[in-house]
């Protein structure tokens, strides 16, 4: 697998991505991938709350032959995400 042609490529569509649903978007991008395999389920791992108004959130996209931590910080009352980070195991 071709971990830095799928950061890259992930980075350049979050880049062009709007606020509507990140994890969609990513999840769909991922597929286009044959290396990572099908989708399996994706995870809430950790919600942190970092202040009333501002969430911090990690998610763990699961595919057959890899896993993507995403990390997302959103305002629940503007519906508003934007992406902290990402990891590709």
């Amino acid at each position: 697998m071709n971990n830095r042609k799928i950061k890259l490529a992930l980075t350049v569509a979050l880049l062009n991505a709007g606020q509507n649903n990140i994890l969609e978007a990513v999840k769909g991008l991922m597929l286009g991938f044959k290396e990572v395999g099908a989708f399996l389920g994706q995870a809430l791992v950790n919600n942190e709350k970092l202040n009333p108004a501002i969430v911090k959130e990690t998610y763990a996209i699961q595919f057959e032959n890899c896993t993507l931590e995403v990390g997302l910080v959103s305002n629940p009352f503007t519906r508003s995400q934007s992406v902290q980070g990402f990891e590709l195991r």
